[in-house]
C-alpha cells in the first residue's frame, strides 16, 4: 500500500469518528495508536480515545483543546475535518491494521539484518523474532487458553461450589423460588428483566441489589428514569418493611428497622447514577469508568432501555440491539453480572393471558439473543384491580406474584412463585395469603 493511500485512509477513519463519535466503539477494538503511520494522526487518535474514556464529545474543539501544541500542525486537523466521512469505517480500520502489521514486519526484517551484521548470537536472534511475531499476531488474536487450563478452571469452580453447599457459583437473587430454578446469576451474564409498567421492575432491582450488598458484592445502579433519592427511599422501604408512602410523609412505624436499613446502605458499596437519557456512548463510558475505579462492583443494573437516547440513524430495533451487545460485552470483559430492564409494549395487554412471553421482545433488537437469562414479571392482582387504578404503593396486602424464567441459557426455565408487597415496593419469598372473604349482597 502506498504512503498517500495510507494517509488518506487514516484521515477518513478519524473524520468518521468526529462525524459520528459512536464509530469509535468498533474502531478502538481494531486499531491502536501506533497503527497510524503519521505521528500527528497518532496524537489525534490518542486524544479521541481519552475523550471517549471521559465521556466527553469527540469533536474539533475538544480535540484542539486537548492536543499537545508541540509539533502540532493545525492544517492536519483541518484536513481531517474537511475529509468526507465514511459510514462503515471498520473495513478501513482493518485495512489500516493490515498495513500496520506489514510495516512492523518490515521493521523486524531490517532489524534481523542489523543483528546478523553485528554478529549477535543466532539463538538470541531467533528468540527475538518469535517474540516480535507473536506480539504482532496478538494484536488481533487473543491468547486462547489451553483445554488443560480450562478444565483446571472448571474443577476449581466445582470445588468452590461443593464447599458452598453445592450451590451454583454466582449471585443469589434473594428469592428462594427463583434461585431453585436458575441456581444463581453467574459472572459474565446479561440478565434481562421484562415487564409492563407498574409490574415491579424497579422493585426487583431493590431485592436483588440488597442481596448482592449483603453478600459483600458492590452494586452500580444506572437509574435513567428515577432520581437517586427515590431509588434510595425504595431501597430503605424494601429492607425495613416501612411503607414508602409513610416515608414520604416523614412517618416511621419501626425506628429500629428503619435505622438498620439506613446504616446498611450507608456502609455498603452502592453507587447510583441518575442522569437521564444518556447516549449509548455516555452510558458505556460511565459504567466502565465506575468499574475501573471500584473493582468490587459485581452487579450493574440499568433501568431501563427506553430511557437510553437513541441516535435515530437506523431502525430502533437495531439501535436497541447495539445497547444489549454493548452491555453483554461489558459483562464478559469485566466478569460481572449486568441486569437490563426492558419495558414491554402494550400489545401484551390485548391478549387474555397477560403473562410475558419471549415473543414480546421481538421488536427489541437482539436483546433476546444477547441475554443469558430473561425474566418476566407478572402480578395477577394488578389486572384485577386495574379498573380502580390503585397505586402499587397504597396496597397493604401481600399479593401473589410470578417471575417467569423465559430463557436460561445454562439451565431450566419455569415460573417462580413469589410474593409482592406494594407498600414497601418489594418482592418476598412466597407468603401464603389468607383466603379472600367474599361478601354476598
Amino acid at each position: 500500500m502506498d504512503f498517500t493511500n495510507i494517509l488518506n485512509i487514516e484521515r477518513l477513519i478519524l473524520s468518521s469518528i468526529i462525524f459520528d463519535y459512536e464509530q469509535i466503539f468498533e474502531v478502538s477494538l481494531i486499531l491502536k495508536k501506533d497503527d497510524f503511520y503519521l505521528k500527528a494522526h497518532q496524537d489525534i487518535y490518542e486524544v479521541m480515545l481519552n475523550l471517549q474514556e471521559e465521556g466527553l464529545p469527540i469533536d474539533e474543539e475538544f480535540i484542539r483543546n486537548r492536543i499537545s501544541r508541540e509539533n502540532f500542525n493545525e492544517n492536519i486537523l483541518l484536513d481531517i475535518v474537511s475529509s468526507k466521512p465514511i459510514t462503515e469505517p471498520q473495513a478501513y480500520a482493518l485495512e489500516l491494521k493490515e498495513s500496520s502489521k506489514l510495516r512492523k514486519l518490515e521493521y523486524l526484517s531490517k532489524n534481523i539484518i542489523v543483528n546478523i551484521s553485528n554478529e549477535k548470537n543466532s539463538q538470541d536472534i531467533i528468540t527475538n523474532i518469535h517474540i516480535n511475531i507473536e506480539n504482532i499476531e496478538n494484536e488481533t488474536l487473543q491468547k486462547i487458553p489451553s483445554i488443560k487450563d480450562t478444565i483446571k478452571e472448571i474443577k476449581e469452580d466445582m470445588k468452590k461450589a461443593s464447599l458452598n453447599g453445592s450451590k451454583i457459583l454466582g449471585q443469589s437473587s434473594g428469592l428462594d423460588a427463583l434461585d431453585n430454578i436458575i441456581g444463581a446469576f453467574e459472572d459474565g451474564d446479561l440478565i434481562v428483566i421484562a415487564a409492563r409498567p407498574s409490574m415491579g421492575k424497579t422493585s426487583i432491582i431493590s431485592t436483588i441489589a440488597t442481596q448482592a450488598l449483603k453478600d459483600k458484592n458492590g452494586v452500580l445502579i444506572e437509574s435513567l428514569e428515577m432520581p437517586r433519592k427515590k431509588i434510595v427511599s425504595r431501597l430503605i422501604a424494601s429492607k425495613s418493611g416501612e411503607s414508602l408512602t409513610d416515608l414520604k410523609k416523614g412517618l416511621i412505624r419501626n425506628i429500629d428497622n428503619f435505622n438498620e436499613a439506613v446504616d446498611f446502605y450507608e456502609n455498603s458499596e452502592l453507587i447510583i447514577h441518575d442522569k437521564a437519557y444518556p447516549t449509548i456512548l455516555e452510558l458505556q463510558n460511565r459504567i466502565k469508568v465506575t468499574l475501573r475505579k471500584n473493582p468490587n462492583i459485581k452487579n450493574v443494573f440499568i433501568d431501563h432501555t427506553g430511557k437510553i437516547q437513541l441516535l435515530g440513524k437506523t431502525r430502533e430495533d437495531i439501535e436497541i440491539g447495539h445497547i444489549s451487545a454493548m452491555l453483554k460485552k461489558i459483562a464478559r470483559d469485566y466478569n460481572i453480572r449486568v441486569f437490563l430492564l426492558q419495558q414491554l409494549n402494550r400489545s401484551l395487554e390485548s391478549r387474555e393471558n397477560k403473562r410475558p412471553m419471549l415473543s414480546d421482545l421481538k421488536n427489541s433488537g437482539n436483546i433476546e439473543e444477547d441475554a443469558d437469562i430473561v425474566l418476566g414479571l407478572y402480578r395477577d392482582a394488578y389486572y384485577k384491580k386495574e379498573k380502580n387504578k390503585p397505586s402499587m404503593f397504597s396496597q397493604g396486602n401481600i399479593e401473589d406474584a410470578e417471575i417467569l424464567i423465559l430463557k436460561n441459557r445454562d439451565g431450566r426455565v419455569g415460573t417462580a412463585k413469589v410474593s409482592f408487597e406494594g407498600k414497601s415496593a418489594r418482592f418476598l419469598n412466597k407468603v401464603e395469603n389468607e383466603p379472600t372473604i367474599i361478601e354476598f349482597e
